[in-house]
């Protein structure tokens, strides 16, 4: 059987991020982390910043308490949301001189 490494927090920041994303107006904010290169930037911002978790795929794994994980990953969220919020500022702002040659005006 072969075996593969998966990430499995890319997929909850990538959500993360588009859901924080939503709360925020369509120009500048939702524009520009269209953009392939701020929206990089924004994931590696993020993931640089929280543990990861991978699993093994074709390995089964354990069960795990369910309350305390959930009260667990409920603080890391609002933690990554932080951490979003900061780094959508921070990216705009390091890539404020090119953003406004690449964003039409509004």
């Amino acid at each position: 059987m072969s075996h593969e490494l998966i990430n499995l927090t890319l997929p909850i920041v990538t959500q993360e991020i588009e859901d924080v994303l939503e709360e925020y107006p369509e120009y500048p904010y939702q524009s520009a982390f269209l953009m392939p290169e701020l929206r990089l930037q924004l994931i590696a911002h993020v993931l640089s910043q929280i543990p990861n978790r991978y699993e093994v795929k074709g390995i089964q794994k354990s069960s795990n308490n369910g309350q305390a994980r959930h009260s667990s990953l409920l603080k890391e969220r609002l933690g990554m949301e932080m951490l979003i919020r900061g780094g959508i500022l921070h990216i705009l702002r390091e890539n404020a001189d090119w953003l406004s040659h690449q964003l039409p005006k509004v």
